[in-house]
């Protein structure tokens, strides 16, 4: 049996997992050794997970011909590849993503197994591995340059601070797993309406950052009021059913005109993020010109 935190196995192993979330545990490869691999809760499995949302047995990992290939096991919550729920065997491709319960796996099988393995744990220190959003960490290092950046060119600089709200009574109501979807959800549409450059984050639990270079504050509300409406307008959909969400946004601007650090920018925004939620929730607050 492999627990997700050992130590690296020998090399060259024929197939591996890596752990991309919960986040917390480093070193997390684990092998796949031997023609059938299962896993699930119970000690019994090949790789036992401790989470509440994956059955005993959830889901066999087999070799057969030289390739490798999933099943669900009948699971309660079941199993998903790159988002899509998992109904008979299906074969994984390296690089493929694996989320049982609360866990997202990323699959690698080749002879190049070291190099996909350091990239893996490049994305862990730098990705949210839930929704794929950069995260806090990487954040707060990024936004010191955007601020010098923006200092240097004297140019405008916009932050968004915004979180879903009373997420806890959606997943108290929908489960924690319709929680994890309806995140992973708001990053995409998220992603949808930025640009390439701008910093995407998040900040932690339900609350996400977006930092907008050369943004001017009126286009920065503009922004954040599309934003807004387009989390209301359409449910989100996930395995317990549609689920209507709104979110609060707080803006803060940097104009390039007058020196501001990083923290005061993040103060700014996150004391708007919180008029906003005294205010009513659902609705965009930043401080007039």
């Amino acid at each position: 049996m492999v627990e997700v935190g050992e130590p690296l196995p020998p090399s060259n192993p024929d197939a591996s997992l890596v752990r991309i979330y919960p986040a917390g545990v480093s070193g997390s490869l684990i092998p796949l050794s031997g023609n059938r691999s299962s896993i699930g809760r119970d000690a019994a499995c090949d790789v036992e997970l401790m989470d509440d949302f994956i059955s005993r047995e959830h889901a066999i990992i087999s070799q057969q011909g030289g390739h490798f290939y999933l099943q669900d096991c009948g699971s309660l919550n079941g199993t998903f590849i790159n988002d899509v729920r998992v109904k008979e065997i299906q074969r994984l491709v390296p690089g493929d993503a694996i989320r049982l319960g609360n866990h997202i796996f990323k699959f690698l099988s080749s002879d190049h197994i070291e190099a996909q393995y350091h990239e893996a744990v490049y994305e862990m220190m730098t990705l949210d591995g839930l929704t794929g959003a950069y995260n806090k960490r990487f954040f707060e290092d990024a936004i010191e340059r955007e601020i010098l950046r923006s200092q240097r060119h004297w140019r405008p600089l916009s932050l968004l601070l915004f979180d879903i709200d009373h997420f806890k009574a959606v997943n108290d109501r929908f489960g924690h797993l319709a929680g994890d979807e309806c995140l992973k959800q708001l990053a995409m549409r998220v992603r949808g309406r930025i640009r390439g450059e701008d910093l995407f984050a998040r900040f932690g639990g339900e609350e996400f950052a977006l930092a907008l270079s050369e943004t001017t504050l009126k286009q920065a509300v503009q922004i954040a009021r599309d934003l807004r409406r387009q989390v209301e307008q359409e449910p989100f959909p996930t395995s317990r059913g549609p689920v209507p969400l709104t979110i609060s946004i707080g803006v803060g601007i940097a104009n390039g005109q007058m020196p501001v650090s990083s923290k005061e920018l993040i103060e700014a925004a996150d004391d708007n993020l919180y008029r906003a939620k005294r205010e009513g929730r659902n609705r965009v607050v930043f401080d007039a010109a």
